[in-house]
């Protein structure tokens, strides 16, 4: 890492709480015709960007900017809240977030990093994300779709769309029977350490989606008779 990087990341670290706070006032929600704050957005930024953090040390190869995919990561939770919360954000979305980094974060950040982390905001989506840190925070988006919170996250979008339990169970049965989250473990990760973290969420997901269902029957409800 350069003298200037360095410099930048101290820069970053000085100034991540006014960051966060800006990054905060766009994870909104409408309630009633008034903006207020999405706690559900909050905690996936403040999550995803734990993840990058964890993910960061056992890369390989090494991610150089970790400071600029947090950022960006906290603006990637910002165009999930513009697409709305059982969408997933297009293009346009990405767009209207990155005009939100860089309108919040100008007087916070280098024009170099802010322009840095901009690039990896609107990167990461791309097949084959031309850096290791748009990869880097493309692993930890798709993290969120795996294990206990990939469950907290489906039901909640299917409890947002008025669907039933019955149906998130057929949904993840048609998933397995398909091969979906084979085809997700290996195409949707660009490391090997998010692939394996992934695949042991994936197995206690498995187990999870058994014991709903068993639940949603009422098969663990036996020997109590009737009267």
């Amino acid at each position: 890492m350069t003298a200037v990087e360095l410099i930048s990341e101290r820069t970053m670290a000085d100034n991540w709480p006014a960051i966060q706070a800006a990054a905060g006032k766009s994870l909104l929600v409408k309630v009633d015709g008034q903006n207020e704050p999405a706690r559900f957005a909050q905690d996936r930024a403040a999550r995803v960007v734990r993840c990058i953090d964890r993910l960061a040390p056992v890369v390989n190869p090494r991610v150089e900017r970790v400071d600029l995919v947090r950022i960006a990561a906290l603006y990637a939770c910002v165009a999930q809240c513009i697409a709305g919360p059982t969408q997933i954000p297009d293009e346009s979305a990405y767009d209207d977030a990155a005009e939100m980094l860089a309108d919040q974060l100008k007087d916070l950040l280098p024009a170099d990093d802010l322009d840095g982390a901009i690039a990896i905001l609107k990167h990461h989506r791309k097949r084959v994300p031309p850096s290791n840190e748009a990869k880097l925070l493309a692993d930890a988006l798709t993290m969120e779709e795996f294990g206990l919170i990939g469950l907290w996250n489906q039901a909640r979008a299917f409890h947002s769309a008025g669907k039933s339990v019955e149906q998130l169970i057929k949904l993840f049965k048609a998933q397995q029977d398909y091969g979906y989250w084979e085809a997700r473990l290996r195409d949707g990760f660009h490391f090997d350490a998010s692939r394996e973290a992934a695949r042991q969420r994936l197995g206690q997901m498995k187990g999870l989606y058994e014991h709903l269902q068993r639940e949603h029957l009422c098969e663990d409800i036996g020997g109590m008779g009737i009267y």
